[in-house]
């Protein structure tokens, strides 16, 4: 969800910059901003945006943006972790571990919920949903403060109650803590967020992307409705009653190899996405 652009529920490489014109008492000025993927350091700022953002429409029962800005911190710092983690554990892995790793993941063989290690130790694998995280932030060029952020995830949007709460709902891919500053707003910089959240979820290969948008948000909702993201019913126990949940269908890239996380960014904007 936004705030511009709010969304209760979560969440260096190149990238290109972002420029608009505006005039103001016959000035004209220019803006320029860059969209990468968050790093360490940018986490504070993040959290306080985020904080900002939600705190107003947080409230009601169980609602996951009623958080304060450490709660945030430590729930992005977590997520990046468990990410780094997953990531390091499968790739740091040695070609015949990969493979039995990618078997007891996708449940090939009967019975296999383990792989051994190079140790010889039985491991069960992390599900690879959790190296499915993005963290984008917007930064304006000349001054490198941080304006705008947007995450992308698997999460079990549909679910009644939010996590750790459990669930038989599927994960999706799931768009979250869209967020520009009130300063930088109508620029264009939420609609950029999103789309490149959208852009994640082709590459992953999903066929839909969802988020979470407050229904007296009337920015937002024009923007996803602009976007194509259609209302789906479902019924929630937690936060405040006003939460809708959207979601859009996603066309399937052509180009599917590795090399075509650049290429696919490149053709269409010069965007780049890096892991």
């Amino acid at each position: 969800m936004l705030s511009l652009l709010p969304s209760h529920r979560p969440m260096g490489g190149n990238s290109i910059a972002l420029r608009k014109s505006h005039h103001n008492h016959r000035t004209l000025a220019r803006a320029e901003y860059k969209i990468r993927q968050m790093r360490d350091g940018d986490i504070p700022d993040v959290s306080f945006m985020c904080h900002e953002a939600f705190k107003d429409s947080a409230g009601g029962f169980l609602s996951p943006a009623s958080q304060t800005v450490a709660q945030w911190e430590r729930q992005f710092s977590v997520a990046v972790q468990t990410k780094r983690s997953a990531r390091r554990e499968f790739w740091f892995l040695k070609p015949e571990e990969r493979v039995m790793a990618r078997e007891t993941l996708w449940g090939v063989y009967k019975g296999k919920k383990t792989y051994m290690d190079g140790s010889g130790q039985s491991r069960k694998p992390k599900p690879s949903i959790l190296r499915k995280l993005y963290i984008f932030v917007v930064q304006e060029s000349d001054t490198n403060e941080i304006v705008g952020c947007a995450s992308i995830s698997m999460a079990r949007c549909e679910s009644a109650l939010p996590p750790p709460f459990p669930t038989t709902k599927p994960f999706r891919c799931y768009a979250s803590n869209i967020v520009v500053k009130p300063g930088f707003r109508r620029q264009g910089l939420g609609k950029r967020l999103v789309q490149q959240c959208e852009r994640v979820a082709r590459l992953w290969g999903e066929k839909s992307i969802w988020l979470h948008v407050d229904a007296d948000n009337d920015a937002a909702l024009a923007l996803y409705d602009t976007l194509g993201y259609q209302k789906v019913e479902y019924f929630a126990l937690y936060g405040n009653g006003r939460t809708l949940l959207k979601a859009k269908h996603l066309p399937p890239i052509k180009r599917s190899t590795p090399r075509d996380i650049a290429t696919v960014g490149k053709m269409e904007d010069n965007v780049f996405i890096w892991e």
